[in-house]
């Protein structure tokens, strides 16, 4: 069958005598069926034998570790010396090359034929090489991901950083108003009347009704919400909470460190 007709089956164009050779791009499928409501990228490249879109992606596609061991293995055997190119060489050409270095060295005996004492002086320098290639080309990647991300970063947020902050007047009057609403004072604490009713409320449900004096701070003082995050907002705590147990010696009675409600 002659070559344009072949064009004209595949492509549903017609060439004329030689014109066929000027056609040096192709289509995909879906534009080819899809025609009019094709949606897909229609800019080729520069040498007209693909879309610019599908080969970006490619190009973008993220490498494996295997991929990229394998591609270190192949820059690797570029710039090996002498002594291990000719081994650096076959390697390049083997698949599934073993990424740890036990592994490797078990590898190289079969695919290599490093076998024997000799053969392990020749497997380290092998291995040394490709690590040192290794590491080389993983602080190329870093340094390329870092240009990158610096060349995204917005100048406005370079500017923010570059630029000290400085707190306004309000900012200043708010930052002192929330630390004078935790230092302690005595408008913060509860009332004696409520502490001596939480007080016996608490001993009231306690077995035996009674309790350590620590373990009755504590009840009352999650009870009522009290908020002693200062050493001077403890000691106004404890102090009140004493007074209360002392004024109410007709029904608190303590013994020691024990605090028990009477019947």
């Amino acid at each position: 069958m002659p070559l344009t007709t072949k064009l004209s089956l595949t492509l549903s164009i017609s060439h004329h005598t030689d014109e066929y050779r000027s056609h040096t791009s192709c289509i995909s499928e879906a534009e080819r069926y899809e025609k009019t409501i094709y949606r897909g990228s229609r800019k080729l490249d520069d040498s007209g034998t693909g879309h610019r879109q599908q080969q970006q992606q490619y190009k973008a596609k993220k490498l494996t570790p295997q991929e990229a061991w394998q591609q270190t293995i192949e820059i690797a055997a570029e710039s090996a010396p002498s002594s291990i190119k000719s081994y650096m060489d076959q390697l390049s050409g083997c698949d599934n090359v073993p990424r740890k270095e036990k592994q490797f060295r078990n590898f190289t005996v079969n695919s290599l034929r490093l076998k024997g004492p000799s053969a392990e002086k020749i497997k380290d320098e092998i291995w040394k090489h490709l690590s040192k290639v290794r590491e080389d080309e993983k602080q190329k990647r870093e340094e390329a991901q870092k240009k990158q991300q610096s060349s995204q970063q917005p100048k406005d947020a370079k500017t923010e950083e570059a630029e000290p902050t400085s707190i306004s007047d309000d900012d200043k009057s708010s930052n002192n108003a929330a630390k004078e609403d935790e230092s302690p004072s005595s408008s913060s604490m509860p009332s004696e009347k409520e502490v001596t009713k939480a007080v016996k409320k608490a001993l009231k449900k306690a077995p035996n009704k009674s309790l350590k004096f620590k373990s009755l701070r504590k009840t009352v003082q999650e009870t009522l919400v009290i908020k002693t995050k200062s050493d001077t907002a403890k000691k106004e705590w404890k102090k009140l909470l004493k007074q209360c147990v002392d004024a109410n010696s007709k029904k608190l009675v303590v013994d020691g460190k024990i605090v028990s409600l009477k019947d």
